[in-house]
C-alpha cells in the first residue's frame, strides 16, 4: 500500500488515508437465582467492557486506556484500566447507562472517544409487571447487549497507523481498498476474566456480513416490487377514471344539442319586447309619434302586435290629447 506522508519522520500523518478500527462494547449479565447468599442484595454479576471482534487482535497496541464510569452508588464509580482486558464485573440489582472513555496512545495524538451503553439485566421478553425474575429467567442463560462499531481515522500519524496494523489484524482501508495481511497473533492476556462470558461473546466476520447483506438487497427488491405493483394499479384507475369522464362528458354534449334543435315557437321576453322563433310572417304596427314641433307622424315597425302606450315627444309622459289641448 502507498500512502503520501508530509514528512519521512513517524510524527508525521498519512496523507489521504483513512482507517477504521472495529470495536465491540457492551454488558452480559446473569440472573444470580434466588438462593443468592454471597450479596442478598443483588439480583445479578455483570460484566461491563470494551473487545475487538477479532479475538487475535491486540487492542492494547493502541488504546492506553480505558476508563469506566459506573452508577454512584457503587464503591469506586470511576475504573480506570491500562491493561487488557477491559472490562469491569460488578453485582447489583437495577440497570442503569455507564459511560466508556476510550484513550488512545500518546503517539496517536487523537482525542478520546466517548461511549455510553446501558447496563441490561432483564430479557426483552420481561413482563411489564413486577415479579418474581425467577419465573422468567435462570442462572445459566445471561442477558447480552453489545454493539459492533468502527472508529475511524483520517490521515492518521505514520507511528500510530504502525500501532494499529501491530494489533494483529489489518484495520480497513476504505480509500486505497486494501488490507495488510498480517499472520495471527496469539494474545497474551485472556479475553476475559469471567470465562462464562467468553462463552457469550458475540462473533462477527464476512459471513455474518454478506448474511445480512443479502437479507437487505432482498428486502429491497421485495419492496420494490410492490411499489411497482402500486403503481401500475394506479396507472389502470387513472386510465378508467378518465374514460369515464370522456364519456360523461360526451353523454352531456349530445343531450345540450338536442334539447336546443327541438326548442321552436317558444317566445324570450327581454326588456318588455317578445321575439319569436316561428317562420310566421311579422305583424306591421302603427304607432303614432308626436314631435316636438306638434306634429305628427306615422312610422311602420315590423315588431310584435302587443300594444304599446302612445307617448308625446318631449318626455314629459303626458297623454298626447292633453298635450294638444293645452296648445
Amino acid at each position: 500500500m502507498t500512502n503520501d506522508a508530509s514528512s519521512n519522520s513517524n510524527s508525521s500523518r498519512l496523507l489521504n488515508t483513512t482507517t477504521c478500527l472495529p470495536i465491540a462494547y457492551g454488558s452480559i449479565a446473569f440472573y444470580l437465582g434466588k438462593n443468592n447468599i454471597s450479596n442478598p442484595t443483588a439480583t445479578h454479576r455483570w460484566t461491563l467492557y470494551v473487545r475487538s471482534p477479532d479475538p487475535s487482535y491486540d487492542l492494547s497496541q493502541s488504546i492506553s486506556k480505558v476508563i469506566f464510569q459506573l452508577h454512584p452508588s457503587f464503591p469506586q464509580p470511576t475504573r480506570e484500566l491500562t491493561q487488557p482486558p477491559f472490562e469491569v464485573t460488578e453485582m447489583g440489582w437495577g440497570e442503569f447507562e455507564a459511560s466508556i472513555r476510550i484513550v488512545w496512545k500518546d503517539e496517536a495524538e487523537e482525542r478520546p472517544v466517548l461511549l455510553t451503553h446501558g447496563i441490561k439485566l432483564y430479557p426483552n421478553n420481561a413482563p411489564a409487571t413486577s415479579v418474581d425474575p425467577s419465573t422468567y429467567m435462570n442462572t445459566t442463560v445471561p442477558v447480552v447487549s453489545e454493539r459492533y462499531d468502527e472508529v475511524v481515522f483520517t490521515n492518521p500519524k505514520v507511528v500510530f497507523h504502525k500501532l494499529l496494523l501491530d494489533g494483529g489484524g489489518a484495520p480497513h482501508h476504505h480509500q486505497q481498498q486494501q488490507q495488510q495481511k498480517k499472520k495471527k497473533k496469539k494474545l497474551t492476556y485472556p479475553l476475559s476474566h469471567e470465562s462464562s462470558v467468553i462463552e457469550h461473546f458475540r462473533s462477527y466476520g464476512d459471513e455474518t456480513d454478506v448474511k445480512a447483506m443479502l437479507a437487505a438487497k432482498e428486502f429491497l427488491q421485495k419492496e420494490l416490487r410492490s411499489v411497482k405493483d402500486r403503481l401500475i394499479k394506479v396507472d389502470v384507475e387513472l386510465e378508467e377514471v378518465k374514460g369515464m369522464l370522456s364519456a360523461t362528458m360526451a353523454a352531456s354534449t349530445t343531450t345540450t344539442t338536442a334539447t336546443t334543435g327541438t326548442i321552436d315557437g317558444v317566445g324570450i321576453e327581454e326588456d318588455g319586447v317578445t321575439s319569436s322563433s316561428s317562420s310566421s310572417a311579422p305583424t306591421v304596427v302603427t304607432t303614432v309619434v308626436a314631435s316636438s314641433a306638434g306634429k305628427v307622424g306615422t312610422s311602420s315597425s315590423s315588431k310584435s302586435s302587443k300594444k304599446k302606450k302612445t307617448v308625446a315627444g318631449g318626455g314629459s309622459g303626458e297623454p298626447a290629447s292633453k298635450k294638444a289641448k293645452s296648445s
